[in-house]
């Protein structure tokens, strides 16, 4: 899942190249309970979780769980790793059905950074965006980028140039995913790359998602009046403004109940759907089954195999 909850995803949508400077690499491990914070804000970072599964938080958000394969992209804001011992345990039930995690230990944890001045996620001021193990390609393609790291001399001159590359890779596939995310909910985010206003308009939606939009906000975000917007986003998706944005708030709602055991009104809420059976009805429309049978199908997908 990518946080939405605040931020400017104009950089991501824009970004037409790397170049990065600074890059550092490192491997963390915990066998016993841990609490890890990461306050430094001069750095951006990416992680990979290579053995087991942590918790994770990002500076003002809810701790997610991060099982292996999961990889993580944060700016230069505060964040920190976790086992399930250090948090709440009505945090960890809202948030996974009280499953417990503690059995995830022990946890390897391959880490990266950069300068911050030139790390693509710098225009995301409080958030971080989390790449599931199960999206790919991204997730495998960063995978092998830190496979062919953890294989390089860190002392060679010329190696150096290699991992810095490979690090750019890596980057490169966190923005692949936020636009390929953006793109799963038919956003037609080709045709306004270089429309300032619909930019605007869209990534500040993106900032807030659950806040209950109106054709109005987003023009007033945009600085166009209402009839220019709504004609001007017409034109550029094809439909009005608010057909756009509840198909995108079915996307999310579809990756909060495959992440999640979270109730059909706390997800309608989070999402500024309104109702719960607004909800339920709107998502049978696009997906053509409930949420519940939605959330069981992904359950049945992601369950391990069962040997004989």
């Amino acid at each position: 899942m990518i946080d939405l909850t605040s931020g400017d995803w104009t950089a991501l949508l824009r970004t037409p190249d790397l170049r990065l400077v600074g890059v550092e690499f490192g491997r963390l491990r915990f066998d016993r309970p841990f609490r890890l914070a990461k306050p430094d804000p001069s750095r951006a970072n990416f992680y990979l979780v290579r053995k087991g599964g942590a918790w994770f938080r990002a500076q003002g958000g809810k701790a997610i769980f991060l099982p292996t394969g999961s990889v993580v992209g944060v700016e230069g804001r505060s964040h920190e790793w976790l086992d399930s011992s250090q948090l709440h345990p009505a945090e960890r039930g809202a948030r996974h059905g009280n499953a417990d995690f503690a059995g995830a230990l022990p946890v390897e944890i391959f880490t990266g950074s950069i300068d911050r001045s030139v790390a693509v996620l710098q225009r995301l001021p409080w958030g971080s965006i989390v790449i599931p193990a199960r999206a790919e390609p991204y997730a495998s393609l960063i995978a092998k980028a830190v496979e062919m790291l953890e294989c390089l001399d860190e002392g060679s001159s010329s190696e150096r140039g290699v991992a810095r590359r490979l690090a750019e890779i890596i980057m490169l596939q966190i923005v692949g995913y936020a636009r390929e995310r953006l793109l799963k909910a038919n956003l037609a985010f080709g045709s306004i790359q270089h429309d300032e206003y619909l930019l605007r308009a869209m990534t500040t939606f993106l900032a807030t998602p659950g806040k209950r939009w109106t054709v109005a906000d987003l023009a007033a975000s945009a600085g166009l009046s209402r009839a220019a917007f709504a004609q001007r986003f017409r034109c550029a998706f094809g439909e009005p403004p608010m057909a756009t944005i509840n198909r995108f708030r079915m996307l999310q709602a579809s990756e909060i109940l495959a992440d999640s055991s979270a109730s059909i009104s706390v997800i309608a809420e989070q999402i500024g759907f309104g109702s719960s059976a607004a909800l339920v009805r709107a998502f049978k429309r696009q997906f053509g089954q409930t949420p519940g049978c939605w959330r069981r199908s992904c359950r049945l997908e992601n369950a391990p195999l069962q040997t004989r």
